[in-house]
């Protein structure tokens, strides 16, 4: 059974037994065979050739497309005391170190509903110095209070604070509890939450989670994740606290991870790799080389503990944590720069096959009218190898000098791919066009260059809107082109920027040395709205020298060259088109919960054949919440976690693994104007 959405209504749908067809179209995807499409104006299964779905001012009214997740859908209750409760709540506590506890308690308004005469109280267990963050709430002895008259549309309200008490360590916190009060029917009427203590969240969890690939010896992974809490200071001292709180990870992260290249390349050339990009971050943002220090300094006592102790100090494991995606896709110079490497250890390189699951995200403009609220927001799905990346860890960094930041990230590292601060700036990256050695135009685009971790370290910190972000994405700042006597910041490898503010969203195709801008509107979209994946759109592209050329960014991988994105690409386009105006958080992320998806014509996909049985697309194909292309289901990877940034209140909604696996209110983060 699947559903169908028309205007914004979720209906029940028996589609009907597809035909045994088979034709070529299948062949660029994962298994062989054909793929099939529903056209919901004749309700029936038909090959792709057959018609194609195609927008114009009727067919907008009539569209109506299959979102197979939608059997999945959250409960709005928590407990029996909260079956008729019109939200989702969660609660987090999280220990920061000398006796520093800090919670927030969130409530997830139902679709399309406004509570009224919302009150969140929470009791605290024990008498402390208690610090409120959230503005306009107070507090007393052993209680907090907030109360708003009416909600927000696309806001969750959040209580956050923090209590100085004497736990020395998470497990001494005393479990903590709340009562949620609001008017039903004219009464007042209350839930109380679940407790809490130490490291712990009520709330949503990824519920396949312990299915997940994972090496024995490691940690098992965190259902909701894991919260670092706030880190406040000079960069060095923010890297403290995060070694701090999360050093035990780290070090088993980081032998895993430096062992793997240490086995590819060897060891005194993988210490010659990671000299080359601290010196290229030295030269961009050395304040983050003082972070990765202070992680380093902070995670001391584990990471002495590490097999690898005697071969690189600490700090040089964390400047490796933030150069490894780099080195993961191989060494990145030409035959002039291998110093010895052996061929089979660069062919990988010069030949690389598209991308296959490597994220996707979109940015909606409520200034264009993109969302049915009015509000801003940033999508992302980060795709990967479970094994690698399902150990998910959040912070807020608030430096002394600069904006207050949110981060996911994994052990060690300072981003994954995305991040927002509380200037009203989102940004995220995915893997770009995958093609990086062009014999024939004498082009080599992969560089020892700035990691993608110290660009949205230095533009979230720093920067306020999008325009000051580009800058940085593209020609950095005046005092690294002066140093380096480029007019370009050399990066490192293929990838899609996107940058959200609340009046302006672009996408930035780069590669080491070129780039191209993209903007709503460039490539069929409505203004609103801008999506990216893992190929390139733009026609043309920038040089080293920053001049305009008609050499296009789609060379080094196109929709063609990587069908498995294009798939993402244009369900999230073709969603975004006929759902505009109509979308909010909600609703964007069933759409990137999605397990169908729609080609470039704008044709449904919900299954594929391989010539003997019908394969739901999720597992045949790569969907938006994708599952790595395995049937039956497989658990390697891919989809990792999912992160929505409302830029209009500079707040952030995370959950961990698949989309469709997870159930319950996601961890909210308010990026507050006092950090």
């Amino acid at each position: 059974m699947c559903a169908i959405w028309v205007d914004g209504a979720i209906f029940p749908h028996l589609p009907g037994k597809p035909p045994d067809i088979f034709g070529k179209e299948g062949k660029s995807f994962k298994k062989s065979g054909i793929f099939v499409v529903r056209d919901i104006l004749e309700k029936e299964m038909i090959v792709v050739k057959k018609k194609s779905l195609k927008l114009s001012a009727v067919s907008l009214v009539l569209f109506a497309l299959i979102l197979s997740f939608l059997s999945a859908q959250p409960v709005y209750a928590q407990g029996a005391a909260a079956e008729k409760a019109p939200f989702l709540y969660s609660l987090a506590a999280t220990w920061e170190g000398k006796g520093i506890v800090r919670y927030r308690i969130a409530v997830q308004p139902s679709e399309d509903t406004v509570l009224e005469g919302l009150k969140i109280v929470a009791s605290n267990p024990v008498k402390g110095n208690v610090s409120v963050v959230t503005a306009g709430a107070s507090s007393s002895e052993d209680k907090v209070f907030l109360a708003v008259e009416k909600t927000t549309p696309g806001k969750n309200p959040m209580l956050e604070y923090t209590l100085l008490t004497d736990a020395a360590e998470p497990g001494a916190v005393k479990p903590v509890s709340a009562e949620i009060f609001w008017k039903q029917n004219g009464k007042d009427v209350s839930v109380k939450t679940e407790t809490v203590g130490g490291d712990g969240f009520v709330g949503g969890e990824c519920t396949e989670i312990d299915k997940y690939a994972r090496t024995p010896s490691l940690p098992k992974y965190y259902p909701s994740g894991k919260d670092l809490g706030v880190l406040t200071g000079s960069w060095y001292d923010m890297g403290v606290q995060y070694g701090e709180r999360s050093g035990r990870e780290i070090v088993d992260f980081f032998d895993y991870r430096f062992g793997s290249h240490v086995e590819k390349y060897g060891m005194k050339h993988l210490l010659e790799d990671i000299s080359r990009y601290e010196a290229q971050a030295k030269l961009f943002f050395p304040e983050g080389l003082e972070f990765a220090r202070g992680i380093g300094d902070g995670a001391e006592k584990f990471l002495s503990q590490s097999k690898f102790h005697a071969d690189v100090s600490n700090y040089l494991k964390i400047v490796f944590m933030n150069c490894d995606n780099c080195l993961y896709y191989g060494h990145p110079g030409p035959a002039d720069a291998d110093h010895g490497l052996a061929p089979n250890m660069i062919a990988d390189v010069r030949d690389p096959s598209p991308v296959m699951d490597a994220c996707s995200m979109i940015a909606l403009l409520g200034s264009k009218g993109a969302t049915a609220d009015g509000t801003s927001m940033l999508v992302h799905n980060n795709d990967g190898d479970f094994i690698d990346e399902t150990w998910r860890y959040t912070y807020i960094a608030a430096p002394t000098n600069g904006n207050a930041f949110f981060s996911s990230t994994t052990p060690g590292k300072f981003f994954d791919i995305m991040g927002a601060n509380n200037q009203g700036l989102a940004m995220a990256l995915t893997v770009g066009g995958n093609k990086t050695w062009i014999p024939s135009q004498n082009i080599y685009e992969r560089a020892f260059g700035v990691t993608f971790q110290y660009i949205l370290l230095k533009a979230l910190s720093t920067a306020k809107s999008v325009p000051e972000a580009l800058e940085l994405v593209t020609v950095a700042t005046p005092e690294y082109r002066k140093a380096t006597g480029r007019k370009t910041l050399l990066r490192t490898r293929h990838n899609n920027y996107i940058m959200l503010d609340k009046n302006e969203a672009v996408v930035v195709e780069v590669t080491a040395n070129r780039y191209a801008v993209r903007r709503p509107g460039d490539n069929g979209e409505d203004p609103g709205y801008i999506v990216a994946t893992n190929h390139f759109v733009a026609n043309h592209s920038y040089d080293a020298n920053n001049e305009k050329t008609d050499f296009p960014m789609t060379f080094f991988g196109d929709d063609d060259y990587a069908p498995l994105s294009a798939t993402r690409y244009y369900t999230g386009f073709w969603q975004a088109k006929m759902n505009f105006g109509k979308l909010d958080a909600d609703k964007i992320r069933k759409i990137w919960t999605s397990h169908s998806y729609i080609t470039k014509k704008g044709e449904l996909v919900e299954m594929i054949t391989n010539g003997k049985e019908w394969i739901p697309a999720n597992l045949a194909s790569n969907t938006i919440c994708s599952h790595d292309g395995g049937y039956p289901e497989s658990y390697i990877g891919s989809t990792t976690d999912t992160k929505i940034a409302t830029v209009d209140f500079n707040q952030v909604r995370y959950s961990v693994g698949r989309p469709c696996e997870y159930v319950g209110a996601p961890r909210t983060f308010d990026l507050h104007p006092k950090y």
